[in-house]
Formats: structure tokens, C-alpha cells, sequence
């Protein structure tokens, strides 16, 4: 059986919007394809991540106001981090947590929290929570991903990873999330894996696959009645 290892990055503190469904929701869409998932938690801010061990980096939802602190552990093993991205290592980041890879976090204050400037992002931190539906279509492969979303930050970026059919997405214009090499953020909740889980597929898929020196990749396999559901009750809101 082929194996999946999962970094579960800073569980207690990167908690919010029920997003940990989405671990669980990894294991059971691994273990459906016949691949063992091993969940890894990273729980405190000084543990050492043993990035040659881990195939999968999954960031979920967290405050604004820990990203700075969040940031500071990283910048501890950034050379390592930097390394995992530019060789193919997958890092999901959900929601707010995927600022920190861009250039910059602009807070309400005005003060400045430095991200890593793997993605070409800038994040301006809002006075209000905005929150609704979110449907948008992957640009790569124009696969459709239905979820919630709250927007703690409007985004700017060039390099979005879908277009919005419906919801903000970054902020409102029209774009959704951010991509470099499988480093993939986006604000799509739902939980994001339990909602889409042809997406979970996709990129377990693509993992083991890279493993084994194949890069051609079958169509996902995994239904899901609740997203005919979600899109009939968007329609009505348009």
C-alpha cells in the first residue's frame, strides 16, 4: 500500500471555522484509494518540523494575531521550508493562514507582518468579518470547489489559483486564491475536503504519484450529492 504522510501544522492554535474536518476528510479519501494516511501533528510553535519525513504541510484556519508569532517559528527552519516548496512538496493553506506566504500582511494599526513571499500576495486585515457562499472554478483544470467563506482580509494577487463564480473570493473582483508549485492557498471553508472532495483526490493523487515517478493523473472517482445542493441554494441567491 502506498503511504501518505500529513503535517497537521499547529493544530490548537490554527483551529477555527471547523476546518479540522478537512484532516479527516484526507484520511478518508487517502485510504479509499488503498493509500495509508499518517496524520503528523505539529503542536507547538518551538517543535522541529521534520520536513524529509512529511509529503503533505496542511495550515488551517488561525487569528490574524497569531500569524506574526506563526511566522517567527517558521523563519526558524525557513531554509528547510523554502526547500520543501521549491522541490514539489505540497503545502494547503486554508483561509487566513496562507498570508504568511506572501509578501506582506498590512494590520489594521498599520504595522506590517513580513511574510515568506512565496506567492506574489499583499493581505490588508478588514475592520469587518465579511462571510458568505463561495463557488469558484479552478483555472488549471476548470475543476468547480463550493464551500464558505469568512474574510478577515481583502487579497491582492497575480497569481490566483481560480476565478469566483459566486462569493468574494479575495476581494471581490473576481479572483480566488493564490498558487507556487503545490504551495496552494485559498479561502474556501467548508470543511474545504469534505465539501470538494474530488480536490482532496486530486492532490493525494498527485503526491504519490510524484512518489513513484508518474506524473499522468486519473479522473477523480469521489461524488458528492451536496454539491448539487450548495449550488442549487447559491442559484437562488443570485
Amino acid at each position: 500500500m502506498n503511504k501518505l504522510v500529513i503535517g497537521w501544522m499547529y493544530p490548537d492554535v490554527l483551529n477555527l471555522h471547523g476546518e479540522r474536518g478537512s484532516i479527516q476528510a484526507l484520511e478518508r479519501i487517502a485510504n479509499n484509494l488503498g493509500i495509508d494516511a499518517q496524520v503528523v501533528r505539529i503542536d507547538f510553535f518551538t517543535d522541529k518540523i521534520e520536513f524529509d519525513k512529511l509529503d503533505m504541510l496542511v495550515f488551517l484556519p488561525g487569528e490574524i494575531k497569531v500569524l506574526n508569532v506563526m511566522r517567527n517559528a517558521l523563519r526558524t527552519q525557513e531554509e528547510e521550508l523554502r526547500s520543501f516548496v521549491e522541490n514539489g512538496g505540497t503545502v494547503i493553506a486554508i483561509g487566513t493562514s496562507g498570508l504568511i506566504f506572501g509578501k506582506e500582511i498590512v494590520r489594521l494599526d498599520g504595522s506590517i507582518v513580513k511574510g515568506f513571499e512565496l506567492l506574489d500576495l499583499v493581505a490588508n486585515e478588514k475592520e469587518y468579518i465579511w462571510g458568505d457562499d463561495l463557488h469558484f472554478r479552478l483555472l488549471d483544470n476548470k475543476m468547480e470547489l463550493v464551500g464558505s467563506q469568512v474574510s478577515m482580509a481583502d487579497v491582492e494577487t497575480d497569481m490566483p489559483i481560480g476565478e469566483t463564480l459566486y462569493g468574494r473570493g479575495n476581494n471581490g473582483t473576481g479572483a480566488e486564491g493564490a498558487r507556487y508549485n503545490n504551495l496552494i492557498y485559498t479561502n474556501c471553508l467548508g470543511p474545504l475536503f469534505v465539501k470538494n472532495p474530488w480536490f482532496g483526490e486530486q492532490i493525494i493523487k498527485d503526491i504519490v504519484l510524484r512518489k513513484v515517478g508518474v506524473t499522468q493523473v486519473r479522473p477523480h472517482t469521489l461524488p458528492s450529492k451536496s454539491f448539487d445542493t450548495t449550488l442549487r441554494f447559491i442559484e437562488t441567491k443570485k
